[in-house]
C-alpha cells in the first residue's frame, strides 16, 4: 500500500514532464500544448499529500484505540482474579436453647440439662441396632474423642431413639465398642420424651418405622451446643469434612467464656 501511495504522489510530476515533451516535439508542427484529458485526471500534489496525511492519521487512531481496549480488558481480568475468597464468620451463630430433659445414662445415673451447664457438648440421636448410618455417627464421635478427649469441659451425648431395646446394659456394651470414656454419655428413657426432644428441641426429623423390621427415620447430624446450652451448629456425620469443621468449632467454643 505504501508503494501505491508513493506512485500516486509522483504521478503529477510524470504527467507534467510528458506534457512538456509533447510541447517541444510539436513546436515545428504547431501542435497544441494544452493539457490532455489524461493529464487533467491526475490530482495535484498538495491534494495527494493531504490524502496521505489523513490516511496515516486514521491508522494511528485505530491502533491507539485497539491498544486502549486491550489494556482495559487485561486490567478487568486482573481485578477479577484477585477477588478475596469468602471466609468463615468470626463468631458462630446462636440458634436456640436446648430444652430441659432427664434421661438415664448407661451407668444408671440420671443426666439432666443442668448437668451439662458450663460444658461444651455434642449430641446425636442413634440406636444400637441401626444397620446404616448410626455406627458411622458413633465412629465420628469417637474421632472427636480421640482429638479432644483430654478437654475437661467437653462432653459427648448420644441419645437412643429405640429405648425399648437400648437398655443401660445394651448401651454399655455398645459404648465399649467405641472405647467411650465417662465423658461420653449414652442416654435412654421414655420414647415420647426422646422423640419430643429430637423433633421439638433440636428441630430434627424423626419417625417410627412404617412396618416392623424397617429402620427408624432419623437425622445423621451432630449438634454442637455451648456452655449455656445454646445450639451453635449442625454437622453432617456421614462425611469427613463435617467432623473436621466440628472439631474446629469445638475449639472455638472452648475458648468462649
Amino acid at each position: 500500500m505504501d508503494c501505491e501511495l508513493s506512485a500516486l504522489a509522483r504521478a503529477p510530476e510524470r504527467a507534467e514532464r510528458t506534457r512538456g515533451s509533447a510541447c517541444l516535439r510539436g513546436v515545428g508542427a504547431k501542435r497544441s500544448c494544452a493539457p490532455s484529458a489524461r493529464s487533467r485526471a491526475w490530482p495535484d500534489s498538495r491534494r495527494v499529500r493531504r490524502l496521505i496525511s489523513q490516511f496515516l492519521t486514521t491508522r494511528l487512531l485505530v491502533a491507539a484505540l485497539c491498544a486502549a481496549v486491550f489494556v482495559g480488558c487485561k486490567k478487568d481480568e486482573a481485578a477479577f482474579e484477585v477477588l478475596p475468597a469468602p471466609t468463615k464468620p468470626a463468631v458462630l451463630p446462636k440458634h436456640w436453647p436446648a430444652p430441659d430433659f432427664a434421661l438415664t445414662e448407661r451407668s444408671g445415673q440420671t443426666v439432666k440439662l443442668a448437668d451439662l451447664a458450663g460444658k461444651v457438648w455434642v449430641a446425636d440421636f442413634f440406636y444400637t441396632t441401626c444397620p446404616g448410618p448410626c455406627p458411622m455417627m458413633s465412629s465420628r464421635l469417637s474421632d472427636v474423642q480421640k482429638e479432644l478427649g483430654s478437654e475437661p469441659d467437653l462432653r459427648l451425648v448420644s441419645i437412643s431413639i429405640d429405648p425399648e431395646k437400648d437398655t443401660p446394659d445394651v448401651l454399655k456394651l455398645y459404648a465399649e465398642k467405641f472405647r467411650a470414656t465417662d465423658r461420653w454419655f449414652f442416654l435412654t428413657g421414655p420414647k415420647a420424651d426422646i422423640y419430643a426432644l429430637a423433633r421439638d428441641g433440636f428441630k430434627l426429623p424423626i419417625a417410627e418405622p412404617a412396618s416392623p423390621g424397617e429402620q427408624i427415620i432419623h437425622s445423621t447430624r451432630l449438634i454442637l451446643l455451648d456452655r449455656s446450652g445454646i445450639v451453635r451448629g449442625f454437622y453432617e456425620a456421614t462425611g469427613e469434612t463435617g467432623v473436621l469443621d466440628l472439631v474446629r468449632d469445638i475449639r472455638r467454643l472452648l475458648k468462649e467464656q
